[in-house]
């Protein structure tokens, strides 16, 4: 037992010093790469914009960050093909990758026209367009019995207005219209106009997709209170007590008394003199055994 335990001991401490690994203990650790969560602003925020032709912007839903924004300019779409009249605008410094380098591959387009417009029979352009960011490419194909289809992309090496920090774009249309004809439809990304893009700009589009927007903000609307009456309880009825009205006394000086009133006579009326005596009027008293003085010419009689 004595050289037993010396020899087990040992084994028992690289046991519990040993790595194990477990995906729950060391999930902290992990760097997850999520996709950027696209917002929807209003369409003052487009960075592009079509001619009027195109109709108007229905909406823009985007995704923007430090450096970088992508945003989807959606127009009505009048046909009764399936999918969306979509401009789509990415721009970017060349740190981003071979997207902000260099124009796409025939192949690449090819696989985007398929699966932007599948069942429709594109013919891409050998003579390639121009419009105020360069040179575009782009392809059509008949819709209906009038209608037709465009599909158009561009790399716009430069869309920066300020020489520090350089940015890229990289642009694509898909837009359908019931009475256009092909030759015409083409000359919808001739008007293709952008915006200036600054420093600004990339902190105005992430204000406007985040918190900041004020757009879907809740109404704090005030709610009245709920009064449930039952039925089967005689309620009394309220009396309503009524109101003292207090006459406002007037001061002693505009309580005014007129006696002997004289009452002025209109023109034509006869005038009439009344005279109103509230004291009483006291009766004039007889003299008892008065002496007549005689006037002259009269003869004196002594009465007793």
């Amino acid at each position: 037992m004595r050289w037993l335990i010396p020899a087990i001991l040992p084994l028992l401490v690289a046991g519990c010093a040993s790595t194990v690994h477990d995906p729950f203990l060391e999930t902290g650790a992990i760097h997850p790469d999520a996709p950027p969560i696209s917002t929807e602003v209003s369409p003052d925020f487009a960075v592009a914009y079509l001619p009027l032709v195109s109709g108007r912007i229905q909406s823009v839903r985007q995704t923007a960050r430090s450096g970088f924004f992508e945003q989807a300019i959606v127009y009505s779409n009048a046909t009764a093909s399936a999918g969306e009249n979509v401009l789509t605008v990415r721009v970017g410094q060349p740190s981003e990758g071979m997207t902000f380098l260099r124009a796409p591959t025939r192949r690449a387009i090819v696989a985007e026209m398929q699966k932007a417009l599948p069942g429709v029979a594109m013919r891409i352009s050998d003579v390639p367009g121009q419009n105020g960011q360069g040179v575009y490419g782009y392809a059509t194909g008949p819709l209906g019995t009038f209608g037709s289809c465009l599909y158009a992309w561009q790399f716009a090496k430069r869309v920066s207005a300020e020489r520090v920090g350089a940015h890229a774009a990289q642009v694509r249309l898909r837009f359908c219209h019931p009475t256009m004809s092909q030759e015409r439809i083409a000359a919808v990304m001739g008007g293709l106009r952008m915006k200036p893009v600054t420093r600004n700009t990339f902190d105005m589009l992430q204000y406007a997709g985040g918190s900041g927007h004020a757009q879907s903000q809740p109404v704090l609307v005030r709610a009245e209170p709920v009064v449930v009456v039952d039925d089967s309880v005689e309620i009394a009825p309220r009396r309503t007590p009524k109101r003292r009205v207090v006459m406002e006394e007037k001061p002693a000086e505009e309580r005014i008394v007129i006696r002997n009133a004289v009452r002025v006579p209109l023109p034509g009326e006869e005038t009439v003199k009344v005279t109103v005596s509230e004291e009483p009027v006291e009766k004039p008293k007889t003299r008892a055994k008065s002496a007549l003085v005689p006037m002259p010419g009269t003869v004196a009689l002594n009465v007793e």
